[in-house]
């Protein structure tokens, strides 16, 4: 099953470099935790759902320790409990650096549709 899902992780991490979720992570800063409703708020989506697809991107990329996840209660403990996202060591190499420095265009060159075709 892991072999027939390879190309999952790649292409989830594509989605959230193109839809800037790392950047919106980053911005809130260095150790900034956000739901997944507070990220979607700052993305261009006009889409209802944007919360629960950028919940979804973010729950497999904290399943493969790509961004960090932590629960937190809401309403003090009454409620249920909500996701915050955070970057990590992994994530950041997506995030540009202090001199304008990523590996997401690497990325991107590599899932361009273009290049796949080539395989």
């Amino acid at each position: 099953m892991r072999l027939v899902m390879g190309s999952v992780l790649p292409m989830t991490l594509q989605a959230a470099n193109d839809l800037g979720i790392f950047a919106v992570i980053a911005e809130a800063g260095r150790d900034a935790k956000l739901g997944a409703p507070e990220i979607a708020s700052k993305l261009s989506s006009k889409n209802p759902d944007a919360d629960v697809m950028v919940d979804r991107i973010l729950k497999l990329l904290a399943t493969h320790s790509v961004v960090d996840c932590t629960l937190d209660d809401q309403d003090g403990g009454s409620g249920g409990q909500h996701r915050l996202y955070s970057l990590n060591s992994v994530s950041r190499y997506f995030v540009k650096n202090e001199d304008g420095v990523s590996l997401a265009p690497m990325m991107s060159l590599i899932q361009d549709k273009v290049f796949l075709d080539s395989w």
